[in-house]
């Protein structure tokens, strides 16, 4: 008998089996998507994590899977080993898969390896085949010597297990020299990732390099009743004949299909059960393997945005990187969502948005309407949308003329002016009041009389102040102006250069990254209305003198700055 390190994974859930390794056996555990641990969801890589059991007793954790793991609720570094103690929590996958890790250093291991007799002179075989015991070895026949034979019984054994462990070695390569491989799903999977996002994954979906995208409704599919929204969950048919034959093809050239599809309508819905089925009756009907992102939430994940495609390409692909030169995506229908113009075919309507051709843009992926995938008609004019995020990165000056001064060493009065989302206070606390400006904001104290109250009390103490409010009218900027005279101080209104549409972009941008709890009633709404009040300032009103801000933003965050350079708003 001998002593080993046994190492084992207690699962949290009963559904899931424990799993152990032994230092005797291959001293390494491969924990992954696949029968052994029987794990089906997407998120975990067939090899996600491998244990491996070194010096007998010492146990590391390597990462091998894309999406991250953790050890007690900690990220692991995927560049190096981990090393494990008892007692310690793994999560395969964030917040799933959970395992508690044993490790006993000092099991007792009963030999199962009997000794063979062989002669002397036999040639010897491969390590894979049991070698003869040495001369000393076959002391172990010598009654007169039951210590001794003992000894060197267990000293045969242990051979024969160094040898089929070196062999094993041998043949089979460490973890980070496995070949990157994907194979199909076993069975149809549906997971909510997150909040508003459900994924569906067919049975035999195979992870790809190559990705053919498509929209769902209007491309995939339209109703039956000829609506422009379904009915219910049985109104609905392949949108074109040639879907079939298309889909099939794709399939065998080893494209990976996945549909993106944005479903507000089920915000209201109890349950997405019977959406659940539709899809799944989608997929089944066109007999090809597809995966689906459902967005059903506003936010990064819905269509123009590309939080899905990430996500996508982090989490859903198996770590194979998506080459997008070989990859396109499918969308906006008549009347849907690629941008087109009223009468740009003879009777056709103007689309009601643009988020489909915004999205292939978002991603980099060529686009098509479905007209010209399927039926293939030649490409259609289309209108891009007004407002272009990209062009605030050539804004040379961030105020014009460029001679003008934010701040002033004498007492004076600011007075902002621009439309609710147009980047007002974050330029104030970012320019102008760490100048010693005394800060008033409506939305702060309540009252435009308030605002009216302590700007006198600042300027009565001698210092400056800014009013930080949209002030869209004459009226509203009249209070101030007559304030600044009052205490025989300039006043100045800085104008913010944002439109319409730029301001709805940057209150999607908040919105969607949770920043501004003291704005979440704006809407777009608010901001139209608000456009119509607003009359431009001029010098006739008071103003010693008017500038335009142009806004810059700063990101100490490269994923948000590159979402909101992106197309967010769908048209």
């Amino acid at each position: 008998m001998s002593s080993a390190t046994v190492v084992k994974l207690i699962s949290d859930d009963s559904e899931y089996p424990n799993l152990q390794v032994r230092s005797t056996d291959s001293k390494t555990l491969i924990v992954g998507r696949n029968e052994l641990s029987k794990i089906k969801s997407t998120r975990c890589a067939r090899q996600q994590v491998a244990l491996h059991i070194e010096d007998d007793n010492h146990v590391y954790i390597e990462q091998l899977g894309a999406n991250t793991s953790f050890i007690n609720e900690i990220p692991i570094d995927s560049k190096k080993r981990q090393l494990l103690h008892d007692g310690d929590k793994l999560q395969l996958v964030e917040n799933e898969h959970c395992y508690t890790i044993r490790i006993d250093p000092y099991v007792t291991i009963q030999p199962t390896l009997k000794r063979q007799n062989t002669d002397d002179n036999e040639a010897q075989q491969t390590s894979l085949k049991r070698s003869k015991p040495s001369a000393n070895s076959q002391n172990i026949e010598d009654d007169d010597d039951d210590d001794s034979a003992e000894e060197n019984r267990l000293a045969w054994i242990q051979q024969q297990l160094n040898a089929l462990h070196e062999n094993a070695t041998q043949l089979i390569p460490p973890p980070s020299q496995l070949p990157s491989v994907t194979t199909a799903t076993l069975e149809d999977l549906w997971e909510k990732p997150y909040k508003g996002l459900e994924v569906f994954t067919s049975k035999g979906v195979i992870s790809s390099e190559k990705i053919a995208a498509f929209d769902m409704d209007g491309t995939i599919i339209l109703t039956k009743s000829g609506k422009v929204h379904p009915t219910d969950e049985n109104d609905w048919r392949i949108g074109f004949d040639t879907c079939f034959k298309k889909l099939k093809q794709l399939h065998t050239d080893h494209y990976k299909i996945v549909v993106f599809t944005n479903q507000r309508g089920l915000m209201k819905a109890a349950s997405t059960d019977n959406f659940r089925k539709k899809i799944q009756f989608i997929q089944q009907k066109l007999n090809v393997p597809m995966q689906v992102f459902v967005a059903i939430h506003p936010g990064r994940y819905r269509k123009p945005c590309i939080g899905s495609w990430l996500l996508l390409q982090s989490k859903y692909n198996d770590g194979i990187q998506i080459d997008k030169s070989k990859s396109f995506y499918v969308g906006g229908m008549i009347g849907y969502a690629a941008g087109r113009p009223d009468k740009w075919r003879a009777k056709a309507k103007k689309d009601h948005s643009c988020a489909d051709r915004l999205f292939a843009i978002n991603v980099g992926l060529k686009f098509y309407t479905p007209e010209e995938y399927f039926l293939g008609l030649s490409k259609a004019n289309y209108e891009m949308p007004k407002f272009e995020p990209k062009a605030l990165r050539s804004m040379s000056s961030l105020v014009e003329p460029t001679s003008g001064s934010l701040t002033s060493d004498k007492v004076e009065l600011i007075v902002m002016c621009g439309l609710p989302a147009s980047g007002k206070s974050w330029f104030v606390k970012k320019h102008i009041v760490s100048h010693k400006y005394e800060y008033i904001n409506r939305d702060e104290v309540g009252t435009w009389q308030k605002c009216v109250k302590m700007a006198e009390t600042a300027l009565s103490k001698q210092q400056s102040a800014v009013i930080d409010n949209t002030n869209l009218d004459k009226e509203s900027r009249l209070r101030y102006v007559e304030v600044a005279k009052k205490f025989q101080v300039p006043c100045r209104c800085f104008i913010m250069n944002v439109s319409l549409e730029h301001a709805k972009h940057n209150n999607l941008f908040r919105q969607m990254i949770g920043a501004d709890d003291a704005h979440k009633d704006v809407n777009d709404i608010v901001i139209m209305g608000a456009n119509k009040r607003y009359v431009k300032p001029t010098s006739d009103e008071g103003f010693s003198e008017i500038l335009t801000i142009n806004m810059q933003p700063l990101f100490d965050n490269k994923e948000l700055e590159e979402l909101y350079y992106q197309y967010i708003l769908d048209k």
